[in-house]
């Protein structure tokens, strides 16, 4: 009787979770559209292919500019500035990178999802294009609605400053 009573409250507390982050995106798994880099802007690709943490979310920014929200099994893209940005994915802790982009180039980043003592972790990695040719079959696209804007917004007013000291590390590590 107990192991029912745990179960039935993680499938409530999945399901609410879903529904939940159900107001911050949306995946279309029939649509899977593809960006293209300008003359003047860079093309950025973020895929979270694994089902790692599925009831996690995670949020990409460049900077302060949102690129996207997903779970398990999505991807979404932006175009963003030529020049020096931190990268980064915030799920319960922030992860991120300093890359230089180029316009007219286009960069791939993966969002892992790793259980740790008591809450998921996120990192956020930079990928090359082959590793990510399968993805598109197996992600679905992920667009955010209004409320996913909004939230967006407020986390980069809170987490940039953690997300910029988080690549000096890394860069002063390497």
């Amino acid at each position: 009787m107990r192991k029912f009573f745990i179960g039935l409250t993680a499938m409530l507390v999945a399901s609410v979770t879903v529904a939940y982050a159900a107001e911050y995106f949306t995946k279309d798994k029939t649509n899977k559209p593809r960006g293209e880099p300008t003359d003047d802007q860079a093309l950025v690709y973020v895929f979270r292919p694994a089902t790692m943490g599925a009831a996690i979310k995670s949020w990409a920014f460049a900077d302060d500019q949102f690129l996207g929200v997903s779970r398990a099994k999505g991807y979404y893209f932006a175009l963003v500035p030529p020049g020096v940005h931190v990268f980064w994915a915030k799920a319960e802790n922030t992860s991120g990178l300093e890359v230089e982009v180029v316009a007219g180039e286009t960069y791939y980043f993966k969002v892992a999802i790793r259980m740790g003592f008591g809450k998921a972790r996120v990192k956020l990695v930079q990928i090359d294009a082959a590793e990510t040719e399968r993805w598109f079959g197996r992600c679905g696209y992920v667009v955010p609605p209004e409320a996913g804007r909004e939230r967006a917004a407020e986390i980069a007013a809170n987490r940039l400053d953690r997300a910029i000291k988080n690549a000096e590390k890394k860069k002063g590590g390497e």
